[in-house]
């Protein structure tokens, strides 16, 4: 292990242990056994310390929950209505494999990143999410579905509701398989709420 790599080991350890803020770089030096100059040489700081073990992670996925956005908004309406509850099945699985792929990344987020620019991270997924569901809303109208009056309020309690919910399998540590089936409960619990507020026909 060079000494970059040494850096970020320990520095992921200290922030798990202690959060962003209660982490500092003198702790992570003498943990790592190198002086705080060499972490300097490195990173200008604690916080892009901290971004060097989250962005990547966080960017790719980002980038791939955009792109499953964008591609149900772009199927035919009578589609978006039939393959709902597969496709978002599908595209949360992916996201879910995703994570695991790179959990100590969303550990990070979901427990030690207070005060940093990823503190909001999963607000960013909801108000993306809160915005979609609306169109899919105008969608429905469009086809003669009469949903029940919903606000952008409620849309985002519940969207957040929903994506607090899963991210709580990093948050308690859960093995892939265990997360894997709390997922899919969640999916389907959240799919019945939505299906009797939205898809209701005259």
């Amino acid at each position: 292990m060079d000494t970059l790599e040494l850096i970020q080991q320990v520095g992921k350890e200290e922030f798990l242990a202690k959060g962003f803020e209660g982490a500092s770089l003198r702790s992570i030096a003498n943990h790592a056994g190198v002086t705080t100059g060499a972490i300097y040489g490195y990173f200008s700081d604690k916080g892009a310390l901290f971004e060097s073990l989250v962005e990547p992670a966080a960017g790719e996925f980002y980038a791939r929950f955009m792109a499953a956005q964008q591609a149900f908004a772009n199927l035919p309406h009578e589609k978006q209505v039939e393959e709902n509850f597969n496709l978002s099945n599908q595209s949360l699985q992916e996201l879910l494999d995703y994570v695991y792929q790179h959990f100590d990344s969303f550990q990070l987020i979901v427990s030690s990143s207070s005060g940093t620019k990823y503190e909001y991270y999963i607000e960013e997924l909801v108000h993306v999410e809160t915005e979609a569901t609306h169109r899919f809303i105008q969608v429905l109208d469009q086809l003669g579905y009469h949903p029940v009056p919903i606000t952008k309020n409620l849309t985002h309690i519940l969207s957040n509701a929903y994506f607090s919910a899963i991210f709580e399998t990093v948050a308690h540590g859960m093995d892939k398989k265990e997360a894997d089936q709390y997922v899919a409960h969640l999916s389907r619990f959240f799919w019945a709420g939505w299906k009797t507020l939205l898809l209701q026909e005259e």
